[in-house]
């Protein structure tokens, strides 16, 4: 029997070897851009929409072959005005994407539809944001059997001081600015004044933002959206009754009824037919800065999502810097902040490159803390309107862990020299002393965050002081208030690169990227060993499948965000200062 384990360990390393050599070598084949028949654009707009591809090999397999945002917004853009492409399609099922992605999508379906070519949206069943989109469709067909249930906006705050006093863990933290309330997860059980008036404001401005989106799609007074959101609630008839969709019909027969006769070209694919980039078209990098903000490489954490490594980041900016042809530079946010050291090395990296070409910002949905500090030397900002901004302000601290210990029965000694030897351990809170110290140390790291803002956004201290105090602010608000320049997405941004160069957004340019390409062949390969239910495949047995590799993933998704912002905060409890979004608002 032992000999048996051997053999057949061996043949697992072997076999898996092949797999994994195999895999880089057709990582490394460079195809020609596959060739389209055109018809009718499907755009099958499920699950998540991340700004950036996760290029490692267990990433491809979980679904590493879907467009990234860019992707799909330069392809809806391009599909406009391409003859082969008669119509869009929106096959829905389950779309997450955030406010400000939601109407960059939105956008781009409206755009679309604007040229004349015919647009459905085609449901089985879906929540909020899927119909949020689904609306702007022209036309919205229902499958018979359908629901709906498009039932507001939530935020969401969670509160664990109890738990941590259950486990004999007590957290102790500084913030600067009262509407920094991050911590308050950990210190309190129930949200400050501030803070909740903070989440109040832009509950309010989403929820009158989803009344106008359905509204405004669907061509009916806002009371009317409003009443539909209130019965939350819908069967397929009772949707059509209601004024929701228009008719009910199956997949296959809503594409014989509206295009007959057309051939079907899918989004994932026609993202692969691009043109060639002209020779003597402009270069405009394109650089994103997407997840939490920590000092090294960038990666794909499965507990914390994207990281934007400090190291990834300048280093592609100082290929920017590097690429004589490069003429602007376009940023794209889609972070929640981080570490305060990761995010200053960033924003003195992108300084540099200021000196030499314009640099334009398109935050995506979140730009806070950290993420608008990287942000707010750039010579314009474009937000969303649902864009969550601002949060200048800085937070750091530490959990005293001393009663877990004696919970457990662990005794523990301490000898030191030095009366702050024991600063930022976890046996005790600080003391008066490291306290005033500490304080002292955050309020100079805000006051230079502030020095910073103003600078970029040629204002002063004391003006950016008044919206700051780690407040978060929607897109449409910081626009408002000069955190921001112009509502608008990606598209926008780029146009305004090409402004800024001599342009106008009829012109080409020549996109540089950073992020490594799928080729025609990798996504065929991806799609070959995926059968219809996600599963990986190999021959006729199934190695592993999708539902294996996103175990914890799913196990994180059903507890919710505060799972994965309590491992973000335990990464980041070493006393290093904190420019972090203090919440989440999640919407069903």
């Amino acid at each position: 029997m032992k000999k048996f384990w051997i053999v057949f360990i061996i043949l697992v390393v072997l076999f898996g070897g092949g797999m994994f050599t195999f895999w880089k070598l057709v990582s490394g084949l460079q195809e020609a851009p596959v060739a389209i028949e055109g018809g009718v654009l499907v755009w099958k707009a499920h699950g998540t929409v991340t700004e950036e591809r996760d290029d490692s090999f267990v990433g491809r397999m979980r679904g590493g072959d879907q467009p990234t945002m860019s992707e799909i917004l330069l392809a809806l853009k391009r599909a406009r005005t391409d003859d082969r492409i008669k119509g869009l399609v929106l096959d829905m099922k389950g779309l997450a994407v955030d406010w400000a992605k939601l109407e960059e999508l939105q956008t781009a379906v409206r755009d679309f539809s604007a040229t004349g070519k015919p647009v459905v949206a085609y449901l089985d069943g879906g929540m909020t944001r899927d119909y949020a989109l689904a609306a702007q469709a022209p036309e919205v067909v229902l499958s018979p059997e359908a629901n709906l249930m498009v039932l507001g906006v939530v935020a969401e705050l969670d509160f664990l001081k109890d738990t941590l006093g259950k486990l004999g863990m007590k957290a102790d933290f500084i913030h600067i600015g009262q509407y920094k309330s991050a911590p308050e997860r950990m210190t309190r059980d129930s949200a400050s004044e501030a803070n909740r008036t903070m989440v109040s404001s832009i509950v309010d401005d989403r929820y009158n933002a989803l009344v106008g989106m359905l509204a405004d799609g669907r061509d009916v007074p806002n009371q009317v959206a409003a009443g539909w959101i209130d019965q939350g609630m819908f069967d397929a008839a009772g949707a059509v009754t209601a004024g929701l969709a228009d008719t009910l019909m199956y997949w296959n027969d809503l594409l014989d009824a509206d295009f007959p006769d057309q051939p079907v070209t899918y989004l994932e694919d026609y993202v692969l037919d691009m043109p060639a980039a002209r020779k003597e078209a402009p270069k405009v990098a394109l650089v994103h800065i997407s997840g939490i903000i920590m000092p090294g490489p960038s990666k794909f954490d499965n507990l914390q999502g994207k990281i934007a490594g400090s190291e990834t980041v300048t280093d592609q900016l100082q290929q920017v810097l590097d690429d004589e042809d490069i003429q602007a530079l376009v940023l794209r946010v889609d972070s929640p902040g981080g570490s305060a050291l990761a995010s200053d090395l960033i924003w003195n990296e992108i300084r540099k490159v200021k000196e030499k070409m314009p640099v334009i910002v398109s935050m995506s949905g979140m730009a806070a803390s950290g993420g608008y500090y990287v942000s707010c030397n750039a010579d314009s900002i474009f937000a969303d309107p649902g864009t969550l901004t601002g949060s200048i302000g800085v937070y750091a601290g530490k959990l005293d862990r001393s009663g877990m210990y004696r919970k457990i029965g662990v005794n523990r000694e301490f000898i030191t020299r030095g009366q702050n030897a024991l600063f930022f351990s976890d046996e005790g809170g600080f003391t008066t002393g490291q306290r005033k110290l500490f304080e002292a140390q955050l309020a100079g790291f805000y006051e230079r965050f502030l020095a910073k803002v103003a600078a970029g956004r040629h204002s002063t201290r004391d003006r950016i002081h008044a919206i700051a105090q780690g407040r978060v602010w929607t897109g449409a608000q910081g626009e408002q208030r000069g955190l921001v320049d112009h509502l608008g997405g990606l598209l926008r941004a780029l146009d305004s690169a090409k402004w800024s160069i001599g342009l106008s957004p009829d012109d080409h340019i020549a996109l540089v990227t950073y992020e490594k390409q799928m080729t025609w062949l990798e996504r065929v390969l991806l799609k070959s060993l995926r059968d219809g239910n996600g599963h990986i495949r190999l021959g006729a047995g199934s190695l592993f499948g999708a539902s294996e590799i996103d175990a914890l993933g799913d196990l994180l998704a059903l507890t919710g965000a505060p799972a994965r912002e309590a491992v973000t905060a335990a990464a980041l409890l070493d006393g290093q200062p904190v420019a972090m979004m203090p919440y989440l608002i999640r919407w069903h």
